[in-house]
């Protein structure tokens, strides 16, 4: 069984805010079509998808939305998804955050923000969910720190090992899974 891992497409963030969990941010006119293309590109692939489970923040479920009219495949949500929290970085500069959070420095402290393993945790555990409740592959539709923190939890890899995780908007990665079980990761476009 395969799972793919979809970051949802391009956001319109002119002011380069770090938006999180904070409602109403959408897909731009940019975002849309990335998605679309790539619901044409599985969709050619003939990949036989038995659900979309997609972050209820808007982005992931209008990606998922996309994706489910291209595959004619439901959606279900899963709060598990959801982006990674924050705290007081939220809803400002991106920049701020990248310059003086911590997070992108060599000891990566986190203090205030959500713990990057229990929010690896959460996902891997919307994602065995999904697994064992399918018999065919899986999409999952989410945000970039969700994601990249399974993979390196999967993997059994250091977590400043995040980083280097290649997940642009509208990237897929798949996971193999054998009787239940994980087994790869790769990214695949």
């Amino acid at each position: 069984m395969k799972v793919y891992l979809i970051r949802h497409g391009a956001v319109e963030n002119p002011d380069g805010i770090n938006y999180g969990t904070l409602p109403g941010w959408h897909l731009s006119k940019e975002g849309e079509s990335q998605i679309t293309a790539l619901g044409q590109k599985i969709k050619d692939e003939e990949l036989k998808i038995c659900a979309i489970v997609a972050s209820p923040l808007e982005r992931a479920q209008e990606t998922a939305s996309i994706l489910s009219q291209a595959l004619n495949v439901k959606i279900k949500t899963d709060d598990r998804l959801l982006e990674w929290k924050t705290g007081e970085w939220m809803g400002k500069p991106l920049k701020d955050f990248y310059e003086t959070s911590g997070y992108y420095s060599k000891e990566m402290i986190t203090d205030g923000m959500e713990p990057l393993d229990d929010l690896a945790s959460r996902v891997i555990a919307s994602i065995q969910d999904a697994v064992n409740s399918c018999d065919n592959d899986i999409i999952i539709c989410s945000h970039r720190e969700p994601m990249a923190a399974a993979l390196v939890k999967l993997q059994n890899l250091p977590w400043s090992a995040i980083h280097d995780i290649d997940m642009l908007m509208a990237s897929v990665w798949q996971l193999t899974f054998e009787d239940g079980q994980f087994q790869s990761a790769q990214k695949v476009f």
